[in-house]
């Protein structure tokens, strides 16, 4: 019985830790160190979880680029005064963000978001600043 019971204590005591290594890490994905500007159009706003993407096409001259900028959760997001409807397509919006390691691959993770009504998010504190609210 004892045996059981420490058994039994052991794997409680090792589920969480499995579920913490399996979160992966920004910094391999993303150079961290440097930072983009992305000024284009919204294509599409995936609001979920565990982390929201927005897929923004950025032209440049003729040739237009489709990058896929991470986000965060859906939670973090609406803490934050952001909702699923808070960017939409066809929106112009200008990104600030850590570039993915293989230029390559056109992704991102968003650091600032901002359109030309005047909403921006990022940048702590609250992170949303909307002049019509």
């Amino acid at each position: 019985m004892k045996g059981l019971l420490i058994f039994l204590f052991a794997l409680v005591m090792l589920v969480p830790a499995v579920a913490v290594y399996a979160h992966h890490s920004f910094a391999a994905t993303y150079d961290e160190s440097k930072t983009i500007t992305l000024e284009g159009r919204m294509v599409q706003f995936s609001f979920r979880n565990p982390h929201s993407f927005v897929q923004v096409e950025v032209a440049d001259g003729t040739q237009k680029t489709r990058w896929a900028v991470e986000w965060a959760g859906t939670a973090q997001l609406n803490n934050t005064g952001v909702q699923n409807d808070t960017l939409k397509y066809g929106d112009s919006v200008v990104i600030t963000a850590n570039p993915g390691r293989n230029p390559a691959d056109h992704r991102a993770r968003l650091r600032t978001v901002k359109r030309p009504d005047g909403f921006t998010w990022g940048t702590k504190p609250g992170e949303v600043i909307d002049p019509e609210k």
